[in-house]
């Protein structure tokens, strides 16, 4: 029987290696805008340390908090985010 601690294992494994697997142009869009990280968290209504881990790959943002930041750089998602193996 497969336990609670080793699916919560699987899941975390899974999160950590996706994230690597994705990058971001967001502060190179952010500054562009003249715009602080506390700026964009205030428009994208999420904390300004969830835009630094973001920002650094640390954390992937949910698909409404990408389009609220989509919205806030005023660029589309696919110009912010991309598949680092279909990029580089």
């Amino acid at each position: 029987m497969i336990s609670l601690l080793d699916i919560t294992a699987v899941v975390k494994y899974t999160y950590r290696m996706a994230h690597k697997n994705v990058g971001n142009n967001i502060k190179k869009l952010r500054t562009a805008l003249g715009m602080t990280q506390a700026q964009l968290a205030e428009q994208v209504g999420v904390a300004r340390v969830s835009i630094v881990s973001i920002e650094t790959g640390r954390y992937l943002p949910t698909i409404e908090t990408a389009l609220r930041i989509s919205q806030a750089l005023n660029a589309p998602v696919e110009q912010i985010f991309w598949l680092k193996d279909n990029h580089e």
